[in-house]
C-alpha cells in the first residue's frame, strides 16, 4: 500500500513544498514549487503546474453577477485542484481571486461553494495587491541589476502597472480594462477589421490615460511583459518573425495586419498561437497597443513569471521576511496620525485578554492575532475626518483603501471589528454568529473600556473565559480595582447590557484577592 503523508513536504531536509492557486478572469492556474533553503535565504524550484481556461468573467450578466453554467464550470475546475492540493497543510498553500471576484455582486452566495470545492479559503485581494504580487513574482525572478523596471499584466478584467527598483515598488496601479470586455465590445463577431482594432485601441486607452501621467513622470528604464494575454503575442511575434527578442509598436501592428488579412482567426490559423487563446488574443493585442501608445513604450520583454509566482514567494517568505501587512499599518498610521502610544495600548491589552481564549501558537491563531493587532493599531484613523461616530469613517476607510498585503477578507473582518468596538452591537449583530470574530470583538472592546483615560494604569489581573455550557463570556478582577474605578465599572455594566441585547451572555466577577505580581509595563500578570 502507499500512503501519501497528510502533510506533503519533501524528502530532503530543509526543502518543503508549496502550493499557489491564481484564480483569474481567464484562467485558473494551480504551481506547486519546491523552497530550498539557502543559508538565511530560499530559492524556489517549481516541480508542477496545472492550468484550465475558465473565462469566468464571460459568466457575468448585464447585473454584474455569476451566472450557472460558468459556476458549474468553475466547481468542476477547483474540485480537479483539489486532488492535487489533498496533501498539503493550510499554511503551505494561498488561493486568491483577482477581478471578477471583486466585481460579482453576488460573491457571498458562490465563494463558499468554490471554497467547499477546493477545500482551502480562497482570498479576494484588491487590484493594488494583485498589482504588488505580480512585481514580487517577475522582480525574484530577475537578476538584480538595480533598473527601473515597468512590469505589466493584462487579465481577462484589469490590466496590472508597476514601476520599481529592486523588489520594492514605486507606483502601483490596476486599471478596469480586460480581453474579456474589449472582446465582448469589439470582437464578439470574431470578425478582425482594421476599424475593429482602432476602436478597441482607443477604447483602452481612454482607461488607461488616468494612470499616464503619473508612470510617465516616474519613468522606467526596462519594460515587462507577463502573464498569458502578453505571451500569446509574444509566441506570435517570434513564429511570425517580427522582431528580434522584443515587443514593439512595430510588431503589434503586423500582428493587427495579419489577423486582419486572416479576417477570423476561429476559421483560420495564425502561426504561434493556441487554440485557447484565439477568442481572446484580438482583445489582447489591441489592450497592448493602447499599452504602448500612452506610456510611449519603444520596446518590452517578455518574463515568464507572474501573480501565482509572486504568490509562492509570499507563502515561501512570511514568516522569515517582514510582513508587507505591518508596512501598510505603519503607512496608514503615519498619513491619519495616529496616537501612537495609545493605539499600541489597546493592541497590547486586547492581545493578553486574546491569550486567555485561545492558544494563539497555532498556525490559524497566530493570524487572528495578527488581526486584533492591526485593527486595534487602526481604530482611530477616521479620527481626521471627525470626532463624531469616529468609528463608522476607520471602518470605511479601512473597507475600501488600497492595503497591500491584506486581502479582501481581512479588510472586511478588520473593518467589521472597527464598526464593531465601540457603540451599539446589533449594528453587526449579523456577524455575530462567527464564534472568532465575536472573540475579537469582546477582547478589543474591553480593552476600549480599560484604556479610556489614555494614559497608562496599573490594571489589575483580570480573567477572561468563554463558558461552553452557559455560553457566556466571564471577566473576572478584584474587586477593591473596580471600587476605585467607578466610571468603569458603570461602563462595564453597559457593556454587559450591551451584549444581551444581540443574545450573548457577558458577566462581570469581582473578589478580594491577594495582589499578585504585576508586570510593571502592562499591569496585566
Amino acid at each position: 500500500m502507499f500512503v501519501v503523508n497528510k502533510n506533503e513536504t519533501s524528502p530532503v531536509d530543509g526543502e518543503k513544498l508549496i502550493a499557489a492557486v491564481d484564480l483569474g478572469s481567464n484562467s485558473f492556474h494551480l504551481m506547486v514549487a519546491k523552497v530550498v533553503l539557502r543559508d538565511n535565504d530560499f530559492i524556489l524550484k517549481k516541480i508542477d503546474s496545472v492550468k484550465e481556461q475558465v473565462k469566468l468573467a464571460d459568466g457575468l450578466d448585464g447585473y454584474k453577477e455569476l451566472t450557472e453554467p460558468y459556476l458549474l464550470k468553475a466547481i468542476r475546475c477547483l474540485t480537479r485542484f483539489s486532488e492535487r492540493l489533498r496533501s498539503f497543510s493550510p499554511e503551505s498553500v494561498r488561493v486568491v481571486g483577482t477581478n471578477t471576484f471583486r466585481v460579482a455582486k453576488n460573491i457571498g452566495v458562490f465563494l463558499p461553494k468554490f471554497e467547499k470545492a477546493l477545500g482551502f479559503p480562497i482570498n479576494v485581494i484588491s487590484g493594488i495587491e494583485e498589482a504588488r504580487l505580480i512585481y514580487k513574482g517577475v522582480c525574484n525572478s530577475l537578476d538584480s541589476d538595480g533598473k527601473k523596471k515597468l512590469v505589466i499584466d493584462i487579465g481577462g478584467g484589469s490590466t496590472e502597472f508597476i514601476v520599481g527598483t529592486g523588489l520594492d515598488p514605486d507606483l502601483l496601479e490596476s486599471v478596469y480594462v480586460g480581453t474579456s470586455r474589449i472582446r465582448r465590445d469589439f470582437f464578439s463577431s470574431n470578425s478582425l477589421t482594421i476599424e475593429n482594432f482602432n476602436n478597441a485601441v482607443l477604447s483602452a486607452r481612454k482607461e488607461i490615460q488616468v494612470i499616464t501621467k503619473n508612470f510617465r513622470k516616474v519613468g522606467w528604464d526596462i519594460a515587462y511583459g507577463c502573464s498569458g494575454t502578453i505571451k500569446s503575442v509574444n509566441e506570435v511575434c517570434r513564429a511570425n518573425g517580427l522582431g528580434e527578442s522584443k515587443l514593439s509598436l512595430e510588431s503589434l501592428d503586423e500582428i493587427i495586419h495579419l489577423a486582419c488579412k486572416l479576417k477570423n482567426l476561429k476559421e483560420h490559423c495564425l502561426p504561434g498561437l493556441k487554440v485557447d487563446r484565439v477568442s481572446s488574443f484580438p482583445a489582447g493585442v489591441a489592450i497592448l497597443k493602447a499599452i504602448f501608445h500612452e506610456l510611449k513604450i519603444t520596446n518590452m520583454e517578455f518574463s515568464t513569471a507572474a501573480l501565482r509566482t509572486g504568490v509562492l514567494y509570499e507563502v515561501a517568505g512570511r514568516g522569515s521576511q517582514p510582513d508587507q501587512r505591518d508596512r501598510t499599518v505603519k503607512h496608514l498610521m503615519e498619513q491619519y496620525e495616529v496616537d501612537r502610544l495609545h493605539a499600541s495600548r489597546v493592541s497590547h491589552l486586547a492581545i493578553n485578554l486574546l491569550r486567555q481564549l485561545f492558544d494563539v501558537s497555532t498556525a490559524d491563531n497566530k493570524e487572528l492575532k495578527k488581526i486584533l493587532h492591526w485593527t486595534s493599531l487602526l481604530l482611530e484613523i477616521g479620527q481626521t475626518l471627525s470626532h463624531n461616530a469616529y468609528h463608522r469613517h476607520s471602518s470605511y476607510i479601512i473597507a475600501n483603501s488600497d492595503m497591500p498585503g491584506f486581502t479582501k477578507r481581512e479588510q472586511t473582518v478588520m473593518a467589521s471589528l472597527i464598526l464593531g468596538h465601540t457603540g451599539k452591537l446589533p449594528k453587526i449583530s449579523h456577524i455575530l454568529n462567527h464564534e472568532k470574530f465575536k472573540a475579537l470583538l469582546v477582547c478589543l472592546r474591553l480593552a476600549g473600556i480599560f484604556t479610556r483615560s489614555r494614559v497608562d494604569l496599573n490594571l489589575p489581573e483580570m480573567f477572561l473565559r468563554y463558558e461552553i455550557d452557559n455560553e457566556a463570556y466571564v471577566l473576572e478582577m478584584h474587586k477593591d480595582w473596580i471600587d476605585l474605578h467607578p466610571l468603569t465599572a458603570f461602563t462595564l455594566k453597559q457593556e454587559m447590557r450591551e451584549w444581551r441585547k444581540v443574545g450573548i451572555k457577558f458577566s462581570l466577577s469581582c473578589y478580594f484577592l491577594e495582589p499578585r505580581s504585576v508586570n510593571s509595563d502592562t499591569g496585566i500578570v
